[in-house]
Parts: structure tokens; sequence; C-alpha cells
């Protein structure tokens, strides 16, 4: 990476993590945002037991626990694929938790109450921002980065990105179904979450610049 790369990729992620600093210090005044009611009553009211099935596995599958099996075993994975390095970065999406964790102390919003929207799960802590939608696009955007930059079939790269795409954004969805989160608290999970996989790559692409094994 060159020297001029390497301060626009900086000044990149100071205006995403300015943004996102913006919206935290708003959600911290603001119990939800305008619309965040309406649309959460959107999503439940086109519920039905499959559907409501579909989300509660979807948020499962990004609970604590399972996440942790997740990272270790995509580790291990895009070690053997592609090496040390990656395997590493992989691993250091696990600390996810720890960072939106103080976030959550810090804004300390309330969650979706019962007397607004129906709550199918409830959970303890503040809401925004979502944990779920933070390590969603933390973890499962670094594996579509690097499938974008070493997959070199273009029709398996396609599948693979729509795939991790589209399961980013029904975990967000999920927790918005299920009245764990309003949609700001997801949106605020995703914008964050940014921020931390964009530090990620700039450093990935620092650290080694030109990419190598490809499929």
């Amino acid at each position: 990476m060159n020297k001029k790369s390497n301060c626009k990729g900086l000044l990149d992620i100071g205006g995403l993590a300015i943004i996102s600093a913006v919206m935290c210090i708003w959600a911290h005044w603001e119990p939800r945002f305008p619309g965040d009611l309406r649309l959460t009553l959107l999503f439940q009211s086109v519920g039905s037991e499959p559907l409501t099935s579909v989300m509660e596995w979807v948020s499962r599958l990004f609970g604590m626990s399972q996440a942790i099996v997740l990272v270790i075993a995509s580790a291990f994975v895009v070690w053997r694929w592609l090496g040390r390095l990656e395997a590493g970065l992989i691993l250091t999406t696990g600390l996810s938790p720890l960072a939106y964790s103080i976030l959550k102390l810090a804004v300390n919003r309330p969650r979706p109450s019962p007397d607004l929207v129906e709550v199918f799960v409830t959970e303890k802590g503040s809401g925004f921002p979502s944990g779920h939608a933070f390590f969603a696009v933390v973890f499962l955007g670094l594996l579509a980065y690097f499938v974008f930059t070493h997959v070199r079939k273009r029709g398996l790269r396609v599948l693979a990105l729509l795939g991790l795409l589209t399961l980013i954004l029904l975990i967000g969805a999920s927790r918005v179904y299920l009245g764990a989160h309003w949609s700001s608290d997801v949106l605020g999970g995703y914008l964050v979450g940014a921020v931390f996989l964009a530090l990620l790559v700039w450093l990935y692409r620092k650290w080694k610049p030109q990419p190598g094994g490809f499929l």
C-alpha cells in the first residue's frame, strides 16, 4: 500500500468513525429514532410461525457461543486456504463482543418493550448498537473481502458474496422482527461494525498488499 492510499484509507475510516460517533450520541438521548416503531410493526405484521422459526434460527446462529464456534472454525479453514495472517484477522473478529459491549454501556439505550411491539426474545442489556449486526458485518464482511480478493472464479465469487450479504441482512432483519432491537440499533451495529471492518481491511492491505492463493 503506497503512502497516498494509506492516508486515504485512514481518512475514510476516520470519516466513518465520526458518523458512527454522531449516531451513538443521538441514540444516547433518543430511546428510538423516527420510523423505528413503524418499521418493527410492519415487519411483525407479515409474521407467521414458519417465518418466526427462521428468524429465531438466524438470530441464534450468531449468538455468543455459536459465534465463537463460527470464528474458530472459519479461522481454521482460512488458515488452510490463505495463511496465518488471514486466519489471525478472522480470530480478531471474535473480540467484537468486547467493543460493542463497551458501546452498549456508554449509549445505554433501552430495547423495545412489550407494550409497544411483540417481543419474541427477551434479552438483557442495552439495545444500541445491535451486537448481532456488529458481529455480522465484521466477521462476514471480512470473509466477503477475502472471497472478493482471492476467489478468481467469477461464478463462485458472486455466489459466495451474495450468500454472505444475504446472511448479513437476514441477521439484522431477524433482530427487528423478533423485537430484540429497533431498526436504528441494527443500523448502528452495521455502521460501527463497518468501522472495525474497514480498519481490519486497511491493516491487511498494509501488511500484505498483494494477496495470493487464488481459486
